[in-house]
């Protein structure tokens, strides 16, 4: 039994870096195109730059509007806020975690789900097993895309806080859902679920890892058409 424990354990951890590979190399191709926009983006901003300096100069209120409509309008040349917003996973240091929210925030675009961003602080070094981290995050993100797609006007929103007084780290994930009734007592049963037969397995999942620390806490919250799930992790962990 031993041998076969070690054999499964070694499965598992081969399955994790074969997942964290497959997403950060999905992070990155998505970081060099948008690098590669951006350097588009500034070489076609120069030459619009210098068409509306010459219409400046001319101080003919007219002149300006016409060639405003002209060269931006007409080319569309925007940055969309969302799509650079994976950027903004530059905060987490803790590579397969970084792996899995790229993965899912690029899943969620290529459902139209539009997703918002916040992280402030440097997040490294969280006191839970990787393996555990990952699951968690997974169920978490797979669950709030899932409800996000059959919702009228979808969102995903993802935050990362830093509490420095009481040394506690907050993941938020929220997400629209449908104006169903959830009842929020049953949602972690192993036999729940919103979704049809044998599909309330996620979140029972997540409350069977949680049992096995005492630093980690899941605070969940449902208001009709909004889901919202807070994991909050003590620096100091005893098992």
């Amino acid at each position: 039994m031993n041998i076969k424990t070690r054999q499964l354990d070694k499965q598992r951890i081969q399955e994790l870096k074969d997942n964290q590979l497959a997403d950060l190399t999905s992070y990155v191709q998505q970081i060099e195109t948008m690098y590669g926009e951006l350097r588009s983006f500034r070489h076609d901003y120069h030459n619009v730059l210098i068409s509306l300096n010459e219409s400046i100069k001319s101080k003919d209120l007219a002149v300006i509007e016409n060639t405003y409509n002209q060269v931006l309008n007409s080319e569309g040349l925007t940055l969309d806020d969302d799509h650079y917003s994976l950027a903004r996973l530059d905060g987490l240091k803790t590579l397969p975690i970084k792996g899995v929210f790229s993965a899912h925030i690029i899943q969620a675009w290529q459902k139209n789900i539009p997703v918002h961003i916040e992280i402030d602080d440097t997040i490294q070094d969280e006191p839970i097993e990787i393996l555990d981290y990952v699951r968690i995050t997974s169920i978490l993100l797979d669950n709030a895309i899932e409800a996000a797609e059959k919702s009228e006007n979808p969102f995903l929103t993802i935050v990362f806080l830093k509490n420095q007084a009481d040394k506690e780290l907050q993941l938020i994930i929220e997400n629209s859902c449908p104006n169903e009734p959830i009842d929020i007592t049953k949602v972690f049963k192993k036999d729940y679920s919103t979704k049809g037969e044998n599909r309330g397995l996620g979140l029972a999942t997540v409350q069977s890892i949680l049992q096995n620390y005492t630093n980690l806490s899941l605070q969940t919250e449902y208001q009709l058409g909004v889901f919202r799930q807070v994991l909050m992790i003590k620096e100091e962990i005893s098992r």
